[in-house]
């Protein structure tokens, strides 16, 4: 897939609809997809909706300038409400090159309607993180509201044709006026499929029919399944304990909805199913303490991660935080040590009290756009990071033609995961770092069941 050119102030841009789209319902939209997009990305896709006009045309776009005085935001915040809207499937981003520069097109997609969106694998798992089980609750029931229970009755309804009687002696003139509206009409694009490399669906399928899970129900909710995955770093065992318990073994029905609140009140990531494993990194230049680093983040899953982080610095997890690693999770090509190392760069080096979502997005767009696959890899980017940052600070408060030396990023780790030091000084200090890191990986293995015997 090719990354959008920078946006900036100059930029240009168009706005225009696919095929399908019909406006936005706000009495059904807003509550299902608020939580999804925050209320930065809700205002940018409203202003959009609001410029819509009919035949846009490339040759007379406006400028980037105008939407962020519209918003009255910058364009950091603007870029990081597109990336939003786009892995939401709520516009799609073409470009082309001009004389005037880069030109955007921005095309707006239907939404979901409710019922589809609770179906969605990615999307409902995202919703239900968001708002908590009892608000999931209630915006189903809410999807329903108007539905009654069919099953019980007798249908009658008639069929096309039944009522409609094609006239054949027209079906050549048809023909050819339905490949002509049709050549401008865009196919509905498809669910994205989550990737998983790790996990071996036919040995979860296995476990979980051993259980009693009707297989055709699991197979049509693999995405969902890879889902919870990819966000909770769950094995093939821990998935189809869980998937067992949403069946109902009197009727044999897999409940997906159930599936996915008994995912999120486990909630209790294993410590085995790293995406990439430790020791394949290439940690060459790297100091000891960075190659500690690399290491422990390729083996403690992301939210487990943020977790003993927090606990270090004395606070907790909050919700926002859980939000915005979900998100990366599901919406980024980062591997979990990657991001692992994402959040220890912006609570530990740049000692932030949270993980703030803007900003965790933006270094998390820039890496998977500069290739970044590895621990290894997302270290070096954050160094350099660093490194221009202060040099771009030092180089503003010395005079012009002053050489200063260019800072190194401090190679500080957190305390619960340093190695012990020889001084004696620190002795006590360092002894009970190294236990206390020891002890953490020593629970999180012996949480893995041995599997794949």
């Amino acid at each position: 897939m090719l990354e959008r050119s920078p946006l900036t102030p100059k930029s240009h841009y168009v706005i225009s609809a696919g095929a399908n789209f019909t406006g936005l319902s706000q009495p059904t939209f807003v509550p299902y997809y608020q939580p999804l997009l925050g209320s930065a990305a809700l205002g940018v896709l409203l202003a959009l909706a609001t410029e819509l006009h009919p035949q846009p045309l490339l040759t007379a776009p406006a400028r980037i300038n105008q939407l962020l005085v519209q918003l009255n935001t910058g364009i950091r915040e603007l870029t990081t409400a597109l990336d939003r809207l786009e892995a939401l499937r709520l516009v799609k981003t073409f470009e082309q090159a001009s004389e005037l520069g880069v030109v955007f097109v921005f095309e707006l997609q239907p939404p979901l309607r409710p019922g589809e969106l609770l179906a969605d694998d990615l999307l409902s798992v995202l919703l239900l993180q968001q708002v908590g089980a009892a608000r999931f609750d209630q915006l189903a029931r809410q999807a329903q509201q108007f539905s009654l229970d069919t099953s019980s009755l007798k249908q009658v309804t008639k069929s096309f044709f039944a009522v409609f009687k094609p006239d054949e002696t027209t079906k050549a003139q048809d023909d050819r006026a339905l490949q002509k509206a049709r050549q401008g009409l865009v196919q509905a694009a498809a669910p994205a499929q989550v990737a998983a490399p790790d996990f071996d669906f036919g040995f979860f399928l296995q476990q979980a029919t051993s259980l009693g899970v009707p297989q055709a129900a699991l197979q049509a909710a693999q995405n969902l399944i890879l889902a919870e995955h990819r966000l909770y770093a769950m094995d093939e065992f821990q998935l189809a304990n869980l998937a067992a318990r949403a069946t109902d073994m009197a009727t044999n029905q897999f409940n997906e909805l159930s599936f996915k609140r008994q995912v999120q009140a486990a909630n209790q990531p294993p410590a085995d199913p790293p995406s990439s494993t430790p020791g394949t990194d290439d940690m060459t230049g790297l100091s000891a303490a960075m190659r500690q680093l690399v290491n422990l983040a390729n083996q403690v899953p992301p939210v487990e991660f943020l977790r003993q982080l927090k606990e270090q610095k004395g606070g907790f997890v909050t919700p926002a935080e859980q939000r915005t690693l979900t998100e990366l999770a599901q919406n980024s090509r980062l591997s979990n040590g990657a991001l692992n190392v994402l959040t220890w760069y912006l609570l530990v080096d740049q000692e932030m009290p949270n993980l703030v979502a803007n900003l965790a997005n933006s270094i998390a767009s820039t890496w998977q756009s500069l290739g970044v696959a590895s621990a290894a890899d997302a270290l070096r980017q954050a160094q350099r990071h660093q490194q221009q940052k202060q040099a771009r600070l030092a180089q503003r408060n010395q005079p012009k033609g002053k050489y200063t030396k260019r800072p190194r990023i401090k190679e500080q780790l957190p305390d619960w995961a340093k190695q012990a030091k020889p001084a004696a000084s620190s002795a006590a200090v360092s002894s009970a770092s190294v236990q206390k890191i020891e002890d953490l990986l020593a629970d999180l293995k012996s949480d893995s069941p041995d599997k794949k015997q």
